[in-house]
């Protein structure tokens, strides 16, 4: 994944100046990817020196931005990528984390604040994805009105559906971070301030046992093979 196939793919559903992208990335673009406009200018211009999006300067704007949209060949770039098979994840960075290894030795207080701050950075996230969620579902989310515009009314459900998902998969994972974080905020309390004879967290108890590995079949073929 890169800044170029998120670009290519916001504007795939609505044509927008640099200036537009840049507000919308910056505030994660529907969420999926962040980007300062420092980095979407040259990003723009490396994509219309490709062909892949064309700019015309909108007369009707006072500062006479340019809107750019996808070429023919800037569609099929993204369809490309969209349909490869090297999607592999990303490495995990998550320097939150990194400090939470280290942190036994800091405080009571700084403990407590790397969790509060954790649980209210993704109490906001929650908030936001839940209402783009939400926004699609209920037909007023702007850019999937403007997608759908363009699609065949037969359609409308399943590409709802597919954004729908993609929405959701963020509010749980946003959820999932907000309950580790109460789970470390409570622990915490429980322990008094003291580090000495530290009861292990409820979930440390049982974690150290092997899991069963997870299947690899499909539940919906997990279901039919049981029938």
């Amino acid at each position: 994944m890169s800044l170029r196939h998120a670009i290519l793919g916001f504007l795939s559903t609505t044509p927008a100046s640099g200036y537009t992208l840049g507000r919308k990335f910056a505030d994660g673009a529907g969420a999926m990817w962040e980007a300062l406009p420092s980095q979407i200018y040259p990003e723009l211009k490396r994509l219309d020196e490709l062909g892949w999006i064309e700019g015309d300067v909108d007369e009707s704007d006072q500062l006479k931005r340019r809107v750019y949209k996808l070429t023919k060949a800037g569609r099929a770039a993204l369809q490309e990528w969209v349909e490869s098979d090297d999607a592999e994840h990303p490495p995990e960075r998550d320097a939150e984390l990194v400090r939470f290894l280290f942190l036994d030795r800091s405080d009571f207080s700084f403990i407590r604040r790397h969790a509060t701050r954790h649980r209210e950075h993704y109490a906001k996230r929650l908030a936001h994805w839940s209402s783009e969620r939400d926004a699609i579902a209920d037909g007023t989310h702007e850019r999937n009105v403007d997608r759908l515009a363009k699609e065949p009314a037969e359609k409308h459900g399943f590409i709802t559906g597919m954004k729908w998902f993609a929405f959701e998969g963020l509010v749980k994972r946003a959820q999932m971070e907000i309950d580790w974080a109460d789970d470390v905020l409570a622990w915490l309390d429980s322990l008094n301030d003291s580090k000495l004879n530290s009861p292990l967290p409820k979930g440390a108890r049982t974690s150290g046992r092997r899991p069963k590995e997870a299947s690899k079949e499909p539940s919906a073929a997990k279901a039919a093979r049981a029938r």
